[in-house]
């Protein structure tokens, strides 16, 4: 790990979201932010993407993107995160109402992490990041 990687201590781990509508956006930063991580939330792939060359959030240990956004969508961003030498091993999950075969077919051959499916919920968002993250222990839902 390179020292602009490691985490800063005392720092909650944040997790970058790239989504488009603002209802879900707002769902997923509520969500993670209940687990315990910090939050960057961006309204497109091309945003996110741009983020993450420019102004890479402290402590940044996933993204969590959505597959169909205008301007640069789920698939696009993940090429990019696979391709890039200081993210190519970040963990990567895709939130989808897609059944389409050709985008999980896509997104399998780029080592795609996961995928979380709408409607997005605190048990789905927890299931996937517990797959990610083993050794950390997520909050349960109050009932």
């Amino acid at each position: 790990m390179s020292e602009e990687t490691q985490p800063v201590a005392g720092k909650p781990d944040c997790i970058l979201v790239a989504e488009d509508s603002p209802p879900n956006r707002k769902i997923l930063m509520h969500l993670l932010t209940k687990l315990g991580y910090d939050v960057v939330a961006c309204e497109d792939g091309k945003q996110a993407r741009e983020r993450l060359e420019s102004d890479r959030p402290e402590n940044l240990v996933a993204v969590i993107s959505d597959i169909m956004m205008p301007n640069e969508d789920g698939i696009e961003l993940l090429k990019f995160v696979r391709g890039s030498a200081e993210y190519k091993d970040m963990p990567f999950l895709l939130v989808t109402a897609v059944v389409d075969r050709d985008y999980i077919i896509e997104a399998k051959s780029l080592d795609v992490n996961g995928y979380i499916l709408k409607p997005v919920t605190f048990q789905r968002v927890t299931a996937k990041l517990s797959e990610l993250f083993p050794h950390k222990k997520f909050p349960k839902l109050a009932g």
